[in-house]
């Protein structure tokens, strides 16, 4: 009979969520896909000698880590620059930039640009995506099919993620169309077991700024709308913003809620430019908010304090979380003129927001490491110089935690980087010269 059981410790366990824990000298035991038992280390390790071990060696222990808004695609952008454009200006970027890169996007493309930040996100302990994905032309003509490139790129490393395909008018209207299809089609895929539990979808739109009323309410009126929710970019810029006012809205939020695509299962990104009415609006609807500094600095202080939930993503080439997050505290102290400002607001971002965000997508708890939660675990290179207690945490996180290497990886209850090293049949060396292969023959395309 096959052991389908693992024990990861001995460590300090840091369970994120609301409470979360620090449990010195602790393990956890995992069975099949999900976490059984969190507990103190010897106990467990009598309890479950016949268990496959992982040997945490006092290290830090932590939920594998959400990135709640990517572009995955992006990291073949890393060559790309925009010298002289007004990048405060949102609609220069689809014109001038972005679009170039996503328009060229074909099918192998879709995938290795997928592979690649996958694998460094490992490395650093993340193990779900909720991304964001667009490439309008992938098979020519249609996009019909992008986000199998994906999924399997996510199936095939073993990590968890949403995805869903922008909606805009950007390209007329048969790619509009094919792209609601594209995520209708990959959203019944996904209901009907695709990814095994570890893949889930949405309805992508690009903005409400590309989206004419007629696409709005074409989205609305999908049967899977309201079950899968949306994932929008949102008040990102004050072009965004001026461009509702010119159709008669208060804002971005408020042209969004007038289509009611404002839900449980909505994702607002950015954020940065909101009136307090529309801040009502999201807290009623109960839509969440994820923030990134690559866009400016939503005040996640007081969306908090309206009860929203508030994630944390990169929105951009990397998949470490560690330097937007430290930055977003710092931004916090500009934007309140007060340094012990947005010091615990950023954390909390990350052990509860995002975890709860994550969570509304798949069926078990995502992000936390509690019993019944989805067995996604980070062991991180981390030795605490000095006592990890939960009144230390937020300088333990801020200082060096998050900075750090994970050891192991494990999502969904399989390992997948153990000391450090990928398991499985990647090639990394390879997969990167054929990516950089690929992101040339992109860059040819576009210039």
């Amino acid at each position: 009979m096959k052991n389908n059981k693992l024990l990861i410790g001995p460590g300090t366990v840091v369970t994120f969520g609301k409470e979360n824990k620090i449990l010195q000298s602790s393990g956890i035991l995992v069975e099949d896909d999900e976490i059984k038992e969190i507990g103190e280390w010897k106990e467990l390790e009598e309890k479950n000698k016949s268990a496959m071990m992982l040997d945490a060696d006092g290290r830090v222990i932590i939920p594998g880590l959400i990135n709640a808004h990517t572009h995955l695609y992006n990291s073949f952008a890393r060559w790309i620059g925009m010298p002289g454009e007004d990048s405060n200006n949102l609609q220069n970027i689809p014109d001038k930039l972005q679009s170039k890169l996503e328009r060229a996007l074909q099918v192998e493309d879709c995938y290795l640009s997928a592979v690649v930040p996958i694998i460094q996100g490992l490395k650093k302990g993340v193990t779900t995506y909720i991304d964001h994905h667009c490439s309008p032309f992938y098979r020519d003509t249609t996009p019909l099919g992008c986000l199998d490139e994906v999924g399997q790129a996510v199936i095939d490393l073993g990590v968890r993620a949403c995805l869903c395909c922008e909606v805009s008018d950007r390209d007329g209207e048969m790619i509009t169309l094919s792209e609601i299809s594209e995520n209708e089609r990959f959203i019944e895929m996904t209901r009907s077991g695709h990814g095994g539990g570890r893949l889930s979808s949405m309805i992508g739109l690009h903005s409400q700024f590309t989206c004419s009323d007629e696409t709005l309410e074409a989205v609305r009126q999908l049967d899977s709308y309201e079950k899968a929710g949306i994932h929008v970019h949102c008040a990102e810029t004050l072009s965004d913003v001026e461009d509702a006012r010119s159709r008669g809205f208060e804002g971005a939020v408020a042209r969004l809620a007038e289509f009611n695509l404002l839900t449980e299962k909505t994702i607002l990104a950015n954020c940065v430019h909101l009136t307090e009415k529309e801040i009502e609006l999201i807290s009623n609807s109960s839509s969440a908010v994820v923030y990134q500094n690559a866009v400016g600095a939503a005040d996640i202080i007081k969306l908090m304090k309206k009860e929203i939930t508030v994630g944390v993503g990169t929105d951009e080439i990397s998949q470490n979380l560690f330097g937007d997050f430290k930055t977003s505290a710092g931004l916090q102290h500009h934007q309140k003129k007060y340094s012990h400002a947005g010091l615990s607001e950023p954390i909390k971002l990350l052990t509860e927001g995002n975890p709860a965000i994550a969570s509304r997508y798949f069926e078990k708890p995502v992000g936390m490491i509690e019993a019944g939660s989805y067995a996604d675990i980070a062991v991180m290179d981390y030795y605490p110089p000095t006592h990890l207690a939960k009144e230390s945490f937020d300088e333990h996180l801020l200082s060096e935690l998050l900075n750090s290497d994970a050891m192991h990886t494990i999502c969904h209850g399989k390992v997948i980087i153990k000391d450090k090293k990928l398991k499985g049949n990647f090639d990394e060396e390879a997969l990167s010269e054929l990516a950089k292969e690929h992101a040339e023959d992109l860059r040819q395309r576009i210039i």
